[in-house]
């Protein structure tokens, strides 16, 4: 009599293969859904920030701001305001953080190479400001186009049409 011979077990590999495929395409799709979103936020992106400078400019700071891309906004920032306020009753003082916004980084460096009058400047300014005209969002928006006007008048002609807005990073009237 012949053997009988047991067949032979066949694994089923198809569902291993069809869930790799799978996964395939999942991480493939979410690696072009991160390519397309990085691409938008590059196309959105306008602004830079020089950072702080010191009031000597320092070679190595020139040389960076050079090197930034000149068609992005450039953030100059102002050391910190504290003013006496002009009140007759009360003692009352300011303190306020003040970002210039300049359309490259020539403007900003022409800024910053104007900084001690225009930092004397905004602190009369501030001096001869009350506390109740500087709470109002009027007051802090005229205060913004003010400053915007000190700067113009300070820096280099060739720049005056390149500072659009003063920020604040700080405002405690105390």
């Amino acid at each position: 009599m012949a053997e009988a011979v047991a067949p032979v077990k066949r694994t089923r590999t198809w569902p291993f293969v069809l869930a790799g495929l799978i996964l395939l395409i999942v991480i493939a799709s979410m690696v072009a859904v991160l390519l397309i979103h990085n691409k938008q936020l590059a196309d959105f992106e306008t602004y830079a920030y020089a950072g702080p400078r010191p009031a000597a400019q320092d070679p190595t700071i020139e040389r960076a701001v050079a090197s930034s891309n000149p068609s992005k906004h450039v953030f100059v920032p102002l050391e910190m305001f504290t003013a006496n306020l002009n009140e007759r009753d009360h003692d009352r003082f300011a303190q306020v953080g003040v970002i210039i916004e300049v359309g490259d980084a020539k403007a900003g460096a022409a800024l910053s190479a104007v900084v001690p009058p225009v930092r004397s400047e905004i602190l009369m300014l501030l001096t001869s400001k009350g506390a109740a005209e500087l709470l109002t969002l009027k007051g802090k928006q005229a205060l913004a186009a003010q400053i915007v006007d000190i700067a113009r008048k300070y820096i280099a002609p060739e720049f005056r049409n390149s500072v659009y807005a003063a920020h604040f990073s700080n405002f405690v009237i105390q």
